[in-house]
């Protein structure tokens, strides 16, 4: 079974379409690691992330949200010796935790088949 649950902060966030329509978000979510043990500082990883359809409604930069969705890997060829190795995590859950945006979508929402890119 291929589920990732995250929780951190949305970062670097990109709203589009693609070519039949469907909106897109592309991003990055800062996830908490830890301290840094000599500096004291919060350490953070972040991971590329895609939302499709209405799930890109959901998405805004600079909130708290928990995601769930699919991760996937792919390589990229950059021109160097070796490819690189793209993870990114397909949001198919929004879970936010930020006042703001729950103000901003606070209506019912109701997905049907025709919104889901698969």
């Amino acid at each position: 079974m291929n589920t990732v649950n995250v929780s951190g902060k949305i970062l670097n966030l990109t709203k589009t379409g693609n070519s039949n329509g469907t909106k897109v978000c592309l991003g990055t979510i800062g996830i908490y690691r830890q301290k840094d043990a000599q500096t004291g500082k919060a350490k953070y990883d972040n991971v590329q992330i895609i939302g499709y359809g209405k799930i890109a409604d959901f998405l805004h930069e600079g909130d708290n949200v928990a995601l769930t969705g699919n991760l996937n890997t792919y390589q990229k060829d950059v021109g160097l010796d070796y490819p690189i190795t793209i993870i990114q995590i397909n949001v198919t859950h929004v879970d936010n935790f930020s006042s703001q945006s729950k103000q901003d979508n606070s209506q019912d929402v109701t997905v049907s088949d025709s919104d889901l890119p698969f």
